[in-house]
């Protein structure tokens, strides 16, 4: 008789979701488990089959008002038997006292996504080219300063940060911006944190995430520091919300293309963003 059974992976497991997630081309970058599992250890859910890993999911629990789920992932070879079910309602339940659950969907699962109360709330976009090569040189306004992450206050930091996400992140953050071969610049205007953005190495290339900037000039100038510390000739991949017209027209202009779009939904209504400021969520596993 098969044994299926569900329970919190561990840090040192961590690798077999981030390794199908490479493989379903989600293209994770080299560093995540560490600030991904300190958000939430027992967020990351493993469902075993005879005591072997055969489904993940993850649903982060930043704080009672968010959480995040990501990494809904069965092996090819035990789909169709209901054992991605199980972790995805192992998944709601250990956020069922959370006010708004986000998500990051493939576009053609969302009706399956409303049947547990998701709603859609727009497009996520993936962009990939490389803007180091067409963008120019930096140019700030006459008001603005730029720093590496390392030189400005990780309060002031988390201030502005939480303007772009749904809650605040005070673990999430410091591990993000410390882990190795990750790099992080932001715009002081005024003396205020005006616009940040981190760099870091995954399996292809380099992503930018998170860039969230006042104005389309910032970001762009976020972008050409972000990509002096990397090869000329590396791929970039950047994650704008797909309303974000501005970040769009950004994106193309350092001839950068669309390689495919998620569905961000929300259960538990939509959080007060500001959207216009995100030129580049910081990823699709957790928000």
């Amino acid at each position: 008789m098969s044994d299926f059974h569900i329970r919190p992976l561990r840090l040192d497991e961590m690798a077999v979701p981030l390794g199908w997630a490479e493989r379903e081309g989600w293209n994770p970058g080299l560093q995540d488990a560490a600030p991904f599992f300190v958000v939430d250890p027992a967020g990351f859910l493993g469902g075993y089959l005879n005591n072997v890993l055969i489904a993940t999911i993850s649903a982060v629990r930043y704080d009672e008002s968010f959480g995040f789920m990501g990494f809904y992932i069965v092996d090819p070879r035990y789909r169709g038997h209901q054992y991605g079910w199980q972790v995805w309602c192992a998944g709601l339940a250990h956020l069922d006292a959370v006010a708004c659950v986000g998500l990051d969907g493939v576009l053609a699962q969302q009706s399956n996504y409303v049947k547990s109360g998701f709603m859609l709330a727009h497009k996520n976009s993936r962009y990939e080219g490389k803007p180091q090569q067409s963008g120019g040189s930096i140019s700030l306004a006459a008001s603005e300063t730029l720093h590496s992450i390392a030189d400005v206050p990780l309060d002031a930091l988390m201030t502005f940060d939480s303007q772009h996400f749904p809650t605040s992140r005070p673990t999430f953050l410091p591990a993000w911006i410390n882990q190795a071969g990750h790099q992080g610049q932001v715009i002081v205007r005024d003396g205020r944190v005006s616009g940040y953005g981190v760099i870091r190495p995954c399996v292809s290339g380099y992503k930018i995430g998170p860039l969230f900037a006042q104005t389309t000039r910032q970001a762009r100038n976020l972008v050409l520091a972000l990509c002096d510390s990397i090869e000329s000739d590396a791929l970039v991949y950047i994650d704008p919300p797909a309303q974000n017209k501005q970040a769009i027209q950004l994106l193309e202009s350092f001839g950068m293309t669309m390689v495919f779009e998620t569905a961000r939904m929300y259960k538990g209504g939509f959080p007060k963003l500001a959207l216009p400021g995100i030129f580049g969520i910081t990823s699709f596993e957790l928000g």
